[in-house]
């Protein structure tokens, strides 16, 4: 449905509505398979996993201008008992920010994030389509903002050049490099205590103290790491807004940093 290319996906799901189509047409009806959307979920150990549409590595290759999020989050409110972590990736199409595909994965509820942009992608929708949907929401199912709404959030504050990402695959082959820059966590104390992010370029400076402590930071390049990118985001507004101009954020934080 995304890319209008043949595809083989042999699911248990696809069968049973190419059956109904079958039956139908053998039958003296009229009915057409519409496609797939390329949906597939599994359960690996205590982990759900699920993508829909392309990859973004898939889209690369197809030939879309990729735009993309790596939001990590909890599955209901992070204050409710028993709520559980996953991650959202979200890939869009930069010309005109239409939904190509997103990925999940994680011990909380990623499969109900892939089937609503699923829907989303079979109508042919859009970042703000998404993020604007009117899901549901309580503190034991959800975040206020949903995981996918988040994620669309930040690629439209990327797209219109309030937010300015970077990979996790780009900042270490950045660290690999010879370049000058600094690596600015905003973390607390306590969370650089427990899980310190071992470089010596890091320069570690709470969110809390960024404000008074600005003058501490060089003028070269700054990419600004925290636990799940949100107040990373929050400190390269603060760093703009100051008169830094090449500031990034760690995309989907430390909770997302694969190495």
């Amino acid at each position: 449905m995304i890319t209008g290319r043949k595809v083989y996906l042999p699911l248990g799901s696809t069968a049973n509505k190419h059956g109904r189509v079958i039956g139908d047409n053998v039958t003296g009806g009229n009915s057409r398979f519409p496609g797939v959307t390329l949906t597939a979920v599994f359960k690996v150990l205590d982990f759900n996993v699920g993508k829909t549409g392309l990859s973004e590595r898939e889209a690369r290759e197809i030939g879309f201008d990729t735009v993309t999020a790596m939001a990590p989050r909890t599955d209901c409110s992070d204050y409710y008992p028993k709520n559980k972590p996953f991650i959202v990736k979200l890939i869009a199409d930069r010309r005109d920010l239409k939904l190509l595909g997103c990925q999940a994965l994680g011990p909380g509820e990623a499969v109900k994030r892939i089937d609503v942009v699923s829907a989303c992608l079979r109508f042919g929708g859009t970042i703000s389509d998404l993020a604007d949907l009117d899901l549901g929401y309580a503190p034991p199912y959800s975040t206020a903002i949903d995981a996918v709404a988040h994620a669309a959030n930040v690629i439209r504050n990327k797209t219109q050049g309030l937010a300015h990402g970077m990979s996790a695959a780009e900042l270490v082959k950045k660290m690999a490099g010879s370049e000058d820059f600094i690596i600015l966590d905003v973390r607390s104390r306590q969370e650089v205590k427990i899980l310190p992010f071992n470089d010596p370029r890091v320069v570690s400076i709470p969110i809390d103290e960024l404000r008074y402590r600005i003058d501490e930071l060089p003028g070269k390049e700054i990419v600004i790491l925290c636990k799940t990118a949100v107040r990373a985001y929050d400190a390269e507004r603060m760093l703009r807004g100051a008169g830094f101009k090449n500031v990034k954020f760690l995309d989907g934080g430390f909770n997302a940093w694969p190495y």
